[in-house]
């Protein structure tokens, strides 16, 4: 056996090995970008700090982490270390209180959070520290009433609060105390339409990015709701998408998107054109993989906060360069 067959044979021997073992760095294209688990927190359970089946997250200006509680309709608070700072909420139709608990948005000026209920039907809005200020639900959306689905909620730098209605295959407008101002889009495949829409954030230039999984494809649009770009289609390469890819963050300093795809357990990242940049992550239960990864959100310092809803539990990635 030569030397030089010997050295391909290692690498080969390597490569397969981190491929089994869910190796959890990853490289970009150009090897010049990559993520790393860094650490997490949660774990199952009902105790402060502990977490079930968490659905969604966002993260304030200051890097305060908010996530839905869904198992235990709760709002629990974090630092930007982990560490659980409060928490809200409790099983219940009352003001303040949860049913199958949805979504989690922050405003930029992060002094109000919004959540997203699927079985209550409405949405909540809060201060920061969990004090009940508003509800609203859907019945003046267009005469679908209860017919709305709304599964992802976003804010836009001017206030206004944004819903994805995946069933009626929409966008929903209203002002920060929950009056309606109108609804974008349609049901289909040609531009500015959707066929279940989920994920929805918006850029500080108040471009709105969102996740239209039934087309698998992610479209922008401008504050007129333009169509700007589009990319994606099914399968499993660097810019397409399975059946589901709910979760979507925007991270202004570098004008990144970061994408989560629940199918594949698999994060993507973009630059807001749409080219490829990276991706981590496969399915288990060890750091750095996933089971059923719902949403994900990006602190001030770049770093990816992953709910790891499968798993019950908090991932954060730190990017390597």
């Amino acid at each position: 056996m030569s030397d030089s067959f010997k050295i391909y044979l290692l690498i080969f021997v390597l490569f397969t090995i981190c491929v089994l073992l869910g190796f959890n760095y990853v490289f970009a294209e150009d090897n010049k970008i990559g993520y790393q688990f860094s650490f997490k927190f949660g774990g199952k359970g009902s105790q402060d700090g502990q977490l079930m089946n968490p659905h969604s997250i966002d993260i304030d200006r200051n890097g305060n982490v908010y996530v839905t509680d869904t198992g235990n309709n709760r709002i629990q608070k974090f630092n930007s270390d982990g560490k659980f700072i409060l928490k809200w909420g409790e099983t219940g139709s009352n003001d303040g209180q949860f049913l199958k608990l949805h979504d989690v948005a922050v405003d930029p000026s992060g002094k109000y959070v919004y959540t997203l209920e699927l079985k209550n039907h409405r949405v909540q809005k809060f201060t920061s520290t969990g004090e009940f200020i508003l509800k609203w639900g859907f019945e003046s959306t267009g005469g679908r009433g209860s017919d709305r689905t709304p599964h992802q909620l976003s804010i836009d730098s001017n206030g206004f609060v944004y819903l994805s209605d995946m069933n009626g295959n929409q966008i929903l407008k209203f002002d920060k105390d929950g009056n309606f101002i109108k609804s974008l889009g349609s049901k289909g495949s040609r531009e500015g339409q959707f066929i279940h829409p989920h994920g929805i954030v918006f850029d500080s230039s108040n471009n709105m990015y969102v996740t239209d999984m039934g087309n698998y494809r992610i479209q922008v649009f401008d504050n007129n709701f333009s169509l700007i770009t589009q990319w994606g289609s099914y399968g499993n390469g660097p810019t397409q998408f399975l059946k589901t890819f709910p979760g979507i963050d925007y991270f202004d300093k570098e004008n990144i998107l970061v994408v989560v795809d629940k199918t594949s357990a698999n994060v993507k990242l973009f630059d807001n054109k749409g080219q490829f940049i990276t991706n981590f992550g496969t399915k288990g239960k060890e750091d750095g993989q996933f089971n059923r990864p719902e949403d994900l959100a990006v602190d001030p310092k770049g770093r990816i906060f992953i709910t790891d809803t499968g798993n019950s539990r908090i991932q954060v990635f730190d990017k390597i360069q």
